[in-house]
């Protein structure tokens, strides 16, 4: 009798063992479940803080180029047209006119290149790259596969800002020769930007700044893998994978 009663207070303890067991391993669980989403909910705080800090500086350009280039042209139209009339001088007025329009065009093209709406994104980096190969010395190799045009129509305008982004960066910083822009599908399509500048080091510059934040960001409202690679002297390159 004792035996069986050892055998049931035995069993009853493994019992409430289990019971305890099961109870902390769910709390375990919810923990860490909470845990990742706050780690998603801080990533994703962050992504809209890099986006909104990435928008407010380009609000800022806008509005340098909107007062400092077409508001002075169209003061100078209007100091001329205040002269006498027999002193108005047509054709400095139609100057500044002129002017002002082509300032105010590169701004549109700026907010919503009208290439990408009408002839797609590979059109449009083509054109992106040419007006960069008009403008320096800089040797231009583009080579796009056609599936570049299947993403999404919502998705192109941020892979054209990133590789526009990677473009200035090149530009103001790398002092490179060359640049490659090239689109393989496989599978998925990898974007690859890549130039033969001074490169960076990231161990000793973690930090990144706002135009390399720009891309992480945009990378992710895709969403695409980004990989940044460069080296002091060996170039800086930029890679997306896109799944389509």
């Amino acid at each position: 009798m004792e035996l069986v009663l050892y055998s049931v207070g035995f069993s009853v303890f493994l019992a409430c063992l289990l019971v305890i067991a099961t109870i902390y391993s769910k709390k375990t669980i919810v923990k860490t479940e909470l845990a990742k989403k706050q780690l998603e909910i801080d990533h994703q705080k962050e992504l809209v803080e890099q986006l909104i800090e990435v928008q407010e500086e380009e609000r800022s350009r806008i509005a340098r180029e909107l007062h400092d280039g077409v508001n002075a042209k169209l003061a100078t139209v209007l100091l001329f047209v205040a002269q006498p009339t027999e002193k108005i001088d047509q054709t400095s007025i139609s100057n500044s006119i002129k002017e002002a329009m082509q300032i105010s065009r590169r701004i549109s093209y700026d907010l919503l290149p009208p290439t990408l709406e009408s002839f797609g994104l590979k059109g449009a980096l083509f054109e992106l790259f040419e007006e960069i190969q008009e403008k320096s010395d800089i040797l231009i190799k583009i080579e796009l596969d056609n599936r570049v045009d299947d993403i999404p129509p919502n998705k192109q305008l941020h892979v054209y800002r990133i590789i526009q982004e990677s473009l200035q960066n090149t530009i103001k910083y790398a002092e490179a020769s060359s640049i490659e822009l090239t689109a393989v599908f496989d599978e998925k399509l990898h974007i690859t930007y890549r130039d033969n500048g001074k490169g960076m080091n990231f161990e000793t510059t973690p930090q990144l700044g706002l135009g390399l934040k720009n891309i992480v960001a945009r990378s992710e409202m895709i969403p695409a893998l980004h990989e940044f690679n460069s080296e002091l002297g060996k170039g800086f390159q930029t890679k997306l994978t896109i799944e389509l």
